[in-house]
């Protein structure tokens, strides 16, 4: 005990975390939670779609997820049901049914970090500590200082290559896969049903990017009006927003080219723009009596831990538009040391892992009486 005090002196003068609780960067912040639409929905039922970012993923990050929002909601999860085996090379989707309330939240994890596995296991190599994905493979026998190793093998051999791949030649083809997904998730969705999206890092630009495509696509393929039916669909039904460690801002950069005239022209819109867009035009030509009725204000908001190196804000004049409303909440995922250093590792992947994150998804802002 003696020796644990001075520790513990010194994580209190010397460790903090200056965004728990989580703090709003606009003002007077209201939002809705996913027990606000199970208590406001005919039917009490609400459809949940979850894409996870970067690094490596599978179903255990689906049903952590799916806990953690259940805690905050006072829900008990039920046991996971039998899912199908995904077809090879294609993204899983993994079903969980909450119930909260007199309702129900329909939860659908889409799993497509197995797609860049074989590609990023030619990294293995220079993993110093082996991931599940490269065990195996032959030591690493150079000596790293212990934070670099861990950088090294979770940041840069695990996580950064996913962004490489997708920015590269495999975009169309993991694209391609999201659609099918997308089709996969939304077939036979309620059209009044309100649709709720937690995306994180890479797989929101994954997922924006294939919507954006799917709505434009006026190709004579026999499935291409299907696929822009379910975009508009899914469009139409996003009632609820959460995008966490966004990477939109600097992705979007690998989209454009270079300006002829630095300052003297408009910034190309990101998918993420292009959709809000579409849905926003969509709602103001609608008469009222035609609109879908699921079709309201769109509520975005984005988590952001300021000590995370690969995550971004989002400009309100970019993403503010007519019947959408973008709130930035800032969030502190892992300590920060002596004010000068948080891991970078837990500040981009643990998101979901914080407490306050899955309390404002489930709850809103102020508290549902829902949860506890």
């Amino acid at each position: 005990m003696k020796k644990l005090l001075p520790v513990s002196l010194l994580c209190l003068t010397a460790c903090s975390m200056p965004y728990r609780p989580a703090q709003f960067m606009e003002p007077g912040a209201t939002f809705p939670g996913l027990a606000h639409f199970v208590e406001q929905t005919p039917g009490h039922q609400v459809d949940v779609l979850l894409v996870h970012g970067m690094c490596t993923h599978d179903a255990g990050w689906a049903a952590q997820t799916v806990q953690q929002l259940s805690s905050a909601l006072a829900a008990r999860l039920p046991p996971a049901a039998a899912r199908a085996t995904a077809a090879p090379g294609q993204i899983e989707i993994i079903p969980a049914v909450v119930p909260a309330g007199d309702g129900a939240i329909r939860f659908q994890s889409l799993i497509w970090s197995p797609l860049t596995t074989p590609l990023k296991q030619q990294l293995c190599y220079d993993q110093s500590g082996k991931s599940p994905l490269c065990q195996g493979s032959p030591p690493y026998t150079a000596q790293r200082a212990g934070l670099n190793a861990r950088v090294k093998d979770l940041l840069m051999d695990d996580c950064l290559p996913d962004a490489l791949i997708y920015q590269g030649q495999a975009r169309g083809q993991i694209q391609q896969r999201m659609r099918d997904a997308v089709l996969r998730a939304t077939a036979g969705a309620a059209p009044d049903a309100p649709l709720v999206v937690i995306s994180e890092s890479l797989g929101s630009k994954i997922l924006f990017d294939t919507l954006s495509n799917m709505l434009d696509d006026d190709s004579a393929a026999p499935d291409a009006r299907r696929a822009a039916d379910a975009a508009q669909q899914t469009l139409d039904r996003m009632a609820y927003l959460v995008m966490a460690a966004n990477q939109i801002p600097i992705l979007g950069l690998a989209d454009q080219g270079l300006p002829l005239d630095v300052g003297r022209r408009a910034l190309p819109q990101d998918s993420l723009q292009r959709v809000l867009e579409r849905r926003r035009a969509r709602s103001a030509a609608a008469a009222p009596a035609s609109a879908p009725a699921s079709m309201g204000n769109l509520t975005l908001v984005a988590f952001t831990d300021p000590n995370d190196l690969l995550s971004y804000t989002l400009q309100k004049e970019r993403y503010e538009r007519p019947g959408v409303v973008l709130h930035n909440v800032l969030v502190s995922n892992a300590r920060t040391w002596f004010g000068a250093f948080e891991n970078p590792v837990d500040a981009h992947v643990r998101y979901l892992d914080n407490p306050d994150v899955g309390r404002l998804i489930a709850c809103g802002e102020p508290k549902s009486p829902l949860c506890r």
